[in-house]
């Protein structure tokens, strides 16, 4: 029976290990994943802006 409590423990703290290094890495993919997402706003959000200038520049020429 002590054989199998050992077994248990071992088996138990190996699931621990494993799902706290998945927590991890999904946490690490999480703020990865953000960045990005920020950083292609930014780039969106500069090229938004360049083209409401262009179009405003159009519609001064036009008036």
């Amino acid at each position: 029976m002590a054989a199998l409590d050992s077994l248990r423990g071992a088996g138990t703290e190996l699931i621990v290990r494993a799902t706290r290094n998945i927590c991890a890495g999904s946490l690490l993919n999480a703020d990865h994943g953000r960045t990005l997402t920020a950083a292609r706003l930014s780039d969106w959000t500069e090229v938004l802006s360049l083209y409401a200038e262009e179009k405003a520049e159009d519609a001064r020429v036009s008036a």
